[in-house]
């Protein structure tokens, strides 16, 4: 049998911002020898979000025209 442990979470989706940096700010507690690799892979998947979107919307937010 495996063993985990978990976390359950009740997000306000009123507040996106502060409510996802304290899931991941709890996340980042837990894990702390993993923190930076934890950290540089969400930068990846929001970079990449971002990137998506922009392409969708017809914007770049590197060109003023946001």
């Amino acid at each position: 049998m495996k063993s985990r442990t978990l976390m359950e979470f009740t997000v306000d989706v009123a507040h996106p911002v502060g409510e996802l940096s304290a899931v991941i700010s709890e996340i980042l507690g837990v894990h702390a020898d993993s923190r930076l690799e934890i950290l540089r892979g969400l930068d990846t998947v929001i970079g990449e979000a971002i990137v998506q979107l922009e392409q969708s919307e017809g914007t770049n937010i590197n060109d003023g025209n946001n």
